[in-house]
This record gives structure tokens, sequence and C-alpha cells, in this order.
């Protein structure tokens, strides 16, 4: 995603964003940037879904009733999805939404939920109406360079194409967000580099970069920074 900080505007990072991901083999997904708990009358929409069912969503307000959009909401973790499943459990109107995103080819998905400190919330969702195994296999083979592509997306539009939305933040890289988020959620400069595919002395160099931009001692602290500046997720 390096092209990504030379987009301009959103359209622009939607195509990239489109490029990326076909790259990968997922060719229909959505980006939602929104604030629970609203009528989203304020959100930032990105995506490939059928543009039939994308107007059906919003006229219908569905964002009120989507069970998948409500799990994102209260986790920080990224989760497969079907419209087959725990249908027993839900509400007449949430049934009728997953029979009418069948129709219209979203049967299956995969969702890695972004939280920042401002009382927002975003969502990046790639779906499928093909075979689930297949689906889920490509997602599992690709996890690690799906969530930083999240990532890296949300930071970007949040820093770069919302003025007013950031405030006064240090000015970290691409990199040095996606190294010490990864701090933050447990991995060491082993495990980092194994997931961005450098080395871990590459790693270090990031980390101790954004502690100098923070002006830090340790990594706990720039972990706490970066989730103050809503830079990463907690």
């Amino acid at each position: 995603m390096n092209e990504l900080a030379a987009c301009p505007d959103l359209p622009a990072v939607e195509k990239l964003l489109q490029q990326t991901l076909n790259s990968y083999g997922f060719h229909t997904f959505a980006y939602l940037a929104f604030r629970p708990c609203t009528d989203a009358v304020d959100a930032i929409a990105l995506g490939t879904y059928p543009s039939a069912w994308a107007q059906r969503y919003c006229d219908n307000r569905y964002y009120h009733c989507d069970p998948v959009l409500a799990r994102s909401v209260v986790t920080t973790l990224p989760f497969n999805w079907s419209i087959h499943e725990t249908r027993s459990t839900l509400t007449k109107r949430q049934r009728r939404f997953f029979g009418e995103a069948d129709e219209h080819g979203i049967r299956h998905g995969f969702t890695i939920p972004i939280h920042d400190r401002r009382n927002k919330a975003a969502t990046l969702t790639l779906a499928t109406a093909d075979g689930r195994w297949q689906f889920d296999a490509r997602v599992e083979r690709f996890q690690h360079e799906l969530h930083l592509i999240a990532l890296y997306l949300h930071a970007r539009i949040l820093r770069s194409l919302l003025p007013g939305e950031e405030g006064e933040r240090p000015s970290l890289t691409e990199r040095e967000i996606a190294c010490i988020q990864w701090v933050a959620w447990g991995k060491s400069a082993t495990d980092i580099a194994q997931i961005l595919r450098i080395t871990p002395r590459t790693v270090v160099f990031h980390v101790e970069n954004a502690k100098r931009k923070f002006g830090v001692a340790t990594l706990q602290q720039a972990v706490a920074k970066a989730v103050t500046h809503d830079l990463i997720c907690a």
C-alpha cells in the first residue's frame, strides 16, 4: 500500500483499494467509517458491493439491524460470518436483511473492525457469493496482510482525507504505525518481522523512530501515545 500516501482523494483511495484486494483474490468489499449509535448520516462508504444493494441498505436503514455491523461495534477482532449461521437467533427484520443480501450475492464474509478514541468505528468487509470454504481458506492465507491493509486505509483516511478529524498528533509513517499496532497486540519483533516480511532489525528501527517522535522511552508509553492519538486500535 505504498501508493496510498499519494492518493489525493477518496475516489483514488477506493480505486487503489480495489486493485489491491483484487490482487489477493477478493473482488467484493465494503469499507465503512461511522459513529456507532447514530443515524450514519456522516458515514463514509467505499467499496464494490452491488449498487442496488448499497442503495437498498441505505434506503431501509439496515445499518440499524445489520448483525455484522453490530458485532463489529463490540469487538476489535476480525471475524468470519455467513448469512446461513444462527438464523434462529435473528429478528424477523434481520432475517429479511440477510435474505435480501443473499439476493445480491452477499452470502459469506470476513470483517475487520477498527475502533478509535473519538467514538468512531470502521469496518473493512470482504464478501462473496461463492463457496465458503474456498473463501475462508483465502482469508486464512492472507489474514495478516488484510488486517494491515485495513489499518493503513483507515489511518490514511483519518489523517489526511478528513480535515479536522485528526487534531494535533505526531506524523508517523505507515510502517511505524503498523509496527506499533502489532506491538500493542502482543507481537514480538520477530513476529512482526514475519508478518510484515521485513527483518527484526528493521522492526526495531521503525519502533525506535516512533518512540523518538512521541518523545517516550518505553514501548508501553509509545503504545499508549499511539492509542491516545487514534493512530492504532486498542
